[in-house]
């Protein structure tokens, strides 16, 4: 077995589930990407390691994506081949390494947009080239972008006690935080009240907008395009229900870790796959017209 098939089978990550979707070559390629993501991102959270070694870990990464050094066998070789054989464009995988350097000594967002900035190079990335390894034109990109912002907020949302607590990060965004009277202090004690559930919940409506942008740019693409990204728009299905559990249970990111269980993701794999489906038109009211129907009393037609 290939390296990255073993690093995507035993991360059991949401979108590792929705490749079993993509036909067999993309789907390796898709788990030599996806193993390339989770080794950066793991060398920055992982304990045991000095900044330093964090660094020179991801200089390393650097080199081998621009072929700057020769890549042993196992997973370097097999992202280097990756990069050659789907032509990748290696900008956003450097942005990837870039944002995730930022977290060696991480800082506090000042505002939104330096949390989207932080997003886009984390998420978004990580969306333009999955988009073209799962064979997706250059239309999707902005479906990619969208679509990153609002899985990456909605791992922020999920992850603010996590993130405080293992790694002492804070991704809220320091303005939004003194808006609603959130302190850092706060979130270090658990204090868990009205004033974090609006501060949640004005962030969740950021992710909400980005979830309906992106939801407006896969409708405009091509069928081609759309039957490409399944698995992303599985995703999309997967973290907007986790955004809604969120809300509906007022935010109690202190007491659990929200999710959706494997039933409900192969649900949504197959609500995406559906959702490409040119379904037959069905005839018009006045086709039916020669079906004789009763008249409906004032209570039926309002029921």
């Amino acid at each position: 077995m290939a390296e990255s098939d073993t690093i995507t089978r035993n991360a059991k990550s949401n979108l590792a589930f929705t490749l079993m979707d993509l036909p067999v070559e993309k789907r390796v390629h898709m788990a030599q990407f996806y193993a390339f993501c989770r080794i950066v991102d793991d060398i920055v959270d992982e304990p045991g390691m000095t900044p330093e070694e964090r660094h020179a870990a991801l200089d390393r990464w650097e080199d081998i994506i621009t072929m700057r050094s020769e890549a042993t066998p196992g997973i370097e070789e097999e992202v280097q081949k990756l990069v050659q054989e789907v032509q990748l464009d290696i900008d956003p995988m450097m942005e990837l390494i870039a944002g995730c350097r930022g977290d060696i000594a991480p800082q506090q967002p000042a505002t939104r947009k330096d949390l989207l900035a932080y997003a886009y190079k984390v998420a978004s990335c990580v969306g333009i080239t999955s988009a073209h390894v799962m064979g997706a034109s250059p239309a999707a990109t902005d479906y990619a972008i969208a679509l990153g912002y609002a899985l990456q907020l909605v791992n922020i949302l999920r992850d603010v006690a996590e993130d405080c607590r293992k790694y002492g990060r804070f991704y809220l965004p320091a303005e939004d935080m003194e808006l609603f009277g959130v302190s850092c202090d706060d979130i270090r004690e658990q204090r868990y009240n009205y004033r974090l559930r609006q501060l949640l919940a004005y962030e969740a409506a950021l992710a909400e907008k980005f979830f309906g942008e992106a939801d407006e740019y896969y409708q405009q693409l091509s069928v081609e395009d759309r039957n490409a990204l399944i698995p992303a728009q599985a995703m999309s299905l997967i973290y907007h229900t986790i955004l809604e559990k969120m809300r509906d249970d007022e935010y109690r990111i202190y007491e659990r870790r929200y999710s959706v269980n494997n039933f409900r993701k192969l649900w949504f794999l197959l609500r995406a796959r559906l959702g490409t489906v040119a379904l037959p038109s069905f005839p018009s009211v006045s086709e039916w017209s020669f079906i004789k129907t009763q008249p409906k009393d004032k209570d039926e037609e309002q029921n």
